[in-house]
């Protein structure tokens, strides 16, 4: 069978013009009606242009045709129809035309589709190749893909752990940075903005009385556990009101305000911190009490030393700030003049007795003055201690003041013998040093002991006095630790603010019927509703003059800080938080930070926001002065009328106030 097939095959051509020699014969001989029969011829010489091409298929239809012509004029009778001959003639002329066309046009159709098999056979067989090559290639990217991809994983690996040991060497020498160096010094010399210039700073020196007897008495490791955790106590706080750790000396610590971070109210964060230093060392239980000084001024600040560097002050403000510690009596703050000058708005302080300027070489005289001072009591009495006050200035070499109370001692007893004798050593004493005025210059400074905080609702050119008896007491029950909003008042100097709106806010919302509840909420919200200015930025605070939009839209946003930063500290109270997070909107939708108007404002807030503005007019800020009372009532009167506040709540404070 295959051999048969192969034969067929390899001699088609052959077979197929014998076939069609044999077809003529048998239509030519045995047919009767030739010309029907001449369209036969058309089926093998198709066939002919289909299979063996256009050449094979002409040449077959002309060996067809002739041989026909050859039958027709041989056996003219065979073909005979009812016409004439040469009729016979032209149709068999036309019939082997279109046999002949026919056979060629079939066979250039089989030639071009089989061009078209072979092109479209040999684009497969290329197609073929091609994927065979893409799939090689594909194994072989495969291949360096992933090895390229073990090896980015290994080399992966090895970053992470290079970052990670390098982030661990980073936290180590952070730790080591800090632990060693203020973490506000170590970021500014990382950034390269620290400088060596002259600045006015606040310098803080602190020393604990009876440290050196508690450690001779007790074992080394428990004196080290017993001043961490005193310095663990008083670290937050100090840092808490912006100020820079210096140095530790011992049981002893120098700190400055105002440096490297700049602030204004520099000197009123040193006071505040170290009042608050006191009352911590206080409540801690400590065998010792605590002596403060604090000096301000100008002083030279920078990095110094050559391999081993550290942010210091250098300059008189330095040494004054150590002389008022250690003239200090132990649970007390001593201050300068220009300090106290600075924050007497905010601070009660006593004046002390001028104390020297230079370096103490004798602290129990010193101590002796000290007592004889507060022995004092405004009477003839007191000639006796002028005198012997006299007497110690004379021993602490300072003849000028001595001078001066052996003079006031005379001036109360101008017979007492003793008086005029001193007297008159002491003047001869100036004369032959060549002083001969007590005018010269001093060797004392003034020195105030600070008492605590003015009561912020105790200033009567801005709370009346009925008012405070009967809404006083109120403050006592806003129970919120007042730590957690006077180091941000500190920054920009509103100490008493928010006591001042809390309370205020709760009076208005007594005289608007609210229930005692309600009020709780008002008062709470009134008094943290500020807690949010922690974000703004302190160069913006105390800006004279109006701020950029930028910079304006940076304080918007403090309203919805303090709502987040209470959240995070496990405030609950939605009706609180809406209050703050609403109150510092107005009632004719310029307020923010939502724009809310009218009664979409929690009633509360609309509290709040007139407490908060007539504190703000009545109020002393760095950049300008406070209004009066009337003014601040009539300028609050205008913007109700403008529709900016609630009329209701107006009333209510003109009626606390007016």
């Amino acid at each position: 069978m295959d051999r048969a097939k192969r034969y067929l095959l390899g001699n088609f051509e052959n077979l197929f013009v014998l076939m069609t020699l044999l077809s003529t014969a048998v239509v030519n001989y045995l047919v009767p009606a030739k010309l029907a029969f001449l369209n036969f011829y058309f089926l093998p010489i198709i066939l002919a242009g289909y299979y063996l091409g256009r050449r094979s298929a002409v040449l077959g239809a002309l060996l067809c045709a002739l041989m026909m012509s050859i039958y027709v004029v041989l056996f003219p009778e065979a073909f005979e129809t009812s016409g004439r001959r040469g009729d016979v003639y032209t149709y068999i002329a036309a019939w082997a035309g279109f046999l002949i066309l026919a056979g060629a046009v079939v066979g250039r159709l089989q030639e071009k589709l089989a061009e078209e098999v072979h092109t479209t056979a040999a684009l497969n067989v290329e197609l073929r190749h091609r994927q065979q090559d893409l799939t090689a290639a594909n194994r072989t990217l495969k291949d360096y893909g992933d090895n390229l991809e073990a090896r980015v994983r290994d080399r992966t690996e090895e970053l992470e752990a290079s970052k990670a040991a390098v982030e661990a060497m980073k936290t180590k020498v952070e730790d080591t940075l800090y632990a060693t160096m203020d973490a506000s010094v170590a970021n500014l010399i990382i950034e390269g903005r620290l400088r060596t210039e002259k600045r006015n700073v606040a310098v803080m020196f602190s020393d604990l009385s009876g440290f050196t007897t508690y450690s001779e008495d007790r074992p080394p490791e428990l004196v080290i556990r017993d001043l961490n955790r005193y310095l663990g106590e008083i670290e937050p706080i100090i840092l808490a009101y912006r100020g820079h750790i210096d140095k530790y000396m011992g049981d002893g610590t120098m700190c400055e305000f105002g440096a490297p971070i700049d602030s204004e109210a520099y000197r009123l964060q040193a006071v505040l911190a170290a009042l608050k230093m006191q009352e911590r060392v206080a409540a801690g239980d400590y065998p010792w009490r605590m002596r403060i000084g604090i000096s301000s001024g100008l002083a030279i600040t920078g990095l110094i030393g050559a391999r081993r560097q550290t942010y210091t002050a250098i300059g008189d403000v330095v040494n004054l700030a150590s002389r008022l510690e250690k003239l200090a009596a132990p649970g007390r703050i001593l201050i300068d003049r220009y300090t106290y000058e600075d924050v007497s708005r905010f601070i009660d302080a006593q004046k002390k007795r001028d104390l020297p300027l230079r370096e103490i070489r004798d602290a129990e005289r010193e101590r002796q003055l000290e007592a004889l001072h507060e022995q004092m009591t405004g009477g003839a009495t007191d000639a006796e201690r002028f005198y012997k006050i006299g007497q110690v200035h004379q021993e602490l070499g300072e003849p000028v003041e001595a001078l001066q109370y052996y003079e006031r001692a005379l001036r109360l007893d101008p017979a007492h013998v003793h008086f005029k004798v001193a007297y008159a050593e002491a003047r001869m004493r100036l004369d032959s040093n060549g002083t001969i005025s007590i005018k010269g210059k001093r060797k004392r400074v003034e020195a105030f002991e600070v008492v605590g905080l003015k009561d912020p609702l105790a200033d009567r050119e801005k709370i009346p006095e009925g008012f405070y008896n009967q809404y006083g007491h109120v403050s006592g029950r806003i129970q919120v630790p007042a730590d957690l909003i006077l180091p941000i008042e500190a920054r920009d100097a509103r100490i008493g603010h928010a006591t001042t709106v809390a309370v205020l806010s709760y009076a208005i919302a007594e005289v608007l019927g609210f229930g005692d509840a309600d009020r709780m909420d008002i008062l709470r919200a009134g008094y943290l509703a500020d807690i949010g200015m922690e974000i703004v930025p302190h160069h913006l605070l105390n800006r004279r003059g109006s701020l950029a939009g930028s910079e304006y839209e940076a304080i918007k946003k403090h309203p919805q800080a303090g709502e987040r930063l209470l959240r995070t500290m496990g405030y609950q109270s939605e009706v609180v938080l809406g209050i703050i997070r609403s109150s510092h909107e107005l009632m004719d939708g310029s307020g923010y930070p939502e724009r809310l108007k009218g009664e979409a404002i929690p009633f509360g807030a609309r509290i709040v926001v007139v407490a908060d503005a007539y504190d703000a007019l009545t109020s002393w800020r760095p950049y300008r002065d406070p209004l009066a009372r009337d003014a601040a009532l009539d300028e609050i009167g205008r913007s109700c009328a403008r529709g900016v506040y609630d009329s209701r709540v107006v009333e209510a404070l003109l009626k606390l106030l007016g």
